[in-house]
């Protein structure tokens, strides 16, 4: 038993106070005595104590009011209550005021005395715990109230910057669409203005003049096309691109676009190998955005095609799905690019295309495909040209059962 462990004893009688104090002694603990209440009180100021035995019947102040100065002063502390005059209502009043034993005298055996005193210091000791328990529960729980006030203040902060960022995002947007809309109305003026011009109802034309004309009505044509896209994608980024599904030919509408872009093909000697089953289901669409897409497809192929070479393009169905594959004969795109082709303004280097672009084309694919919860995937080797494969799931089902 350590030393530190100290018991105090109040008792009216010395012989008492004696024999209780040789007692713990022998058995390792430290006692302390006192004659009376007062005399207990003083040392229990200025001691740590572990455990009381106090008589009941003492003059001036008895065990009882002792036991219940004792609790105000430390309601953990174990009080044993000692008397030779037992009766219920004694005990109960005891055990009323916190009394955590009550002993009858003469003590019988020896060992009750120490197994009560035994029972008391462990139960001190326990509460001493719980006491340094509670303690770091209190203070964990006042940091973590500390911690939530101010996560809470970060979140009310940051959710105004988001707000705040937000709107600014809107701002953007509805000032982007505006200035984008209003450079397709000024080119569109500009387009118009070149049409009189070419139909020379405002003069005769030479023929360099005629080729002037054509190549600025092509590069009008490219600009508003480029300026559309931007448009596309300004809107698919905030949610706001129309989408309007319904049946069509993906067939049809790939023939539709080959013939649109006959004429680059013609001008490089470009040809076509289509295979497009006219047979195949309907899916279901946005004409409008997937003419979009599949245009970009194509565009791309025949700018990376060297002259005179082949652009590939097959049409085939797998269960739900529809597979339109556009292979060109270009040089391919090297292994660590292949991760960037879907940003924005990207573009392969200008010693492997014979057209410079503004690199919106796949970006603007990319979001088509999504939109329609497709995919695409792209197939690339260096010197061996590149196959883009454009995945559409939503096949019409009753052409499936049909």
């Amino acid at each position: 038993m350590a030393d530190e462990v100290r018991v105090l004893i109040v008792d009216d009688e010395e012989g008492m106070r004696d024999f209780l104090a040789f007692v713990l002694k022998t058995e390792g603990y430290q006692p302390l005595t006192a004659a009376g209440g007062r005399e207990a009180l003083e040392l229990l100021q200025r001691n740590n104590v572990d455990a009381i035995l106090a008589d009941l019947k003492m003059p001036g102040m008895d065990g009882l009011e002792l036991l219940r100065r004792i609790r105000e002063y430390d309601e953990n502390a174990v009080v044993i209550i000692m008397t030779a005059y037992a009766s219920l209502q004694t005990a109960l009043e005891a055990m009323k005021y916190g009394a955590y034993d009550y002993l009858l005298k003469p003590f019988d055996n020896v060992d009750t005395v120490m197994n009560a005193v035994a029972r008391a210091v462990e139960r001190r000791k326990l509460s001493r715990r719980n006491a340094r328990l509670l303690a770091d529960l209190d203070r964990a729980n006042e940091q973590l109230a500390r911690m939530y006030e101010s996560a809470q203040r970060q979140a009310v902060s940051l959710r105004q910057a988001y707000d705040e960022l937000k709107k600014q995002a809107e701002l953007q947007n509805r000032q982007m669409s505006r200035l984008l809309n209003a450079l397709l109305d000024s080119l569109a003026q500009i387009k118009e203005r070149l049409a009189l011009l070419t139909d020379e109802s405002q003069g005769p034309l030479s023929d360099e003049q005629r080729e002037a004309l054509r190549r600025t009505e092509h590069q009008a044509g490219e600009i508003v096309r480029v300026v559309d896209d931007m448009l596309y994608l300004q809107q698919a980024e905030a949610r706001q691109a129309q989408f309007n599904p319904r049946p069509l030919s993906l067939a049809a509408l790939v023939t539709q676009v080959c013939q649109q872009l006959q004429s680059k093909a013609d001008e490089r000697a470009i040809t076509w190998d289509c295979s497009l089953p006219a047979d195949l289901p309907p899916v279901l669409a946005d004409e409008v955005h997937l003419r979009r897409a599949i245009t970009h497809l194509l565009d791309n192929a025949l700018k990376f095609s060297p002259p005179s070479g082949v652009v590939s393009v097959s049409l085939q169905q797998e269960g739900t799905q529809m597979r339109l594959n556009v292979r060109d004969q270009g040089r391919g795109i090297p292994e660590e690019k292949l991760k960037h082709v879907f940003d924005y303004w990207h573009r392969s280097d200008s010693t492997q295309r014979q057209e410079v672009g503004w690199g919106l084309g796949l970006g603007v694919v990319k979001r088509v495909v999504d939109a329609h919860g497709g995919a695409i995937e792209i197939n690339s080797q260096e010197g061996k040209g590149t196959t883009v494969t454009l995945i559409l799931p939503n096949v019409v089902e009753e052409h499936l059962t049909a």
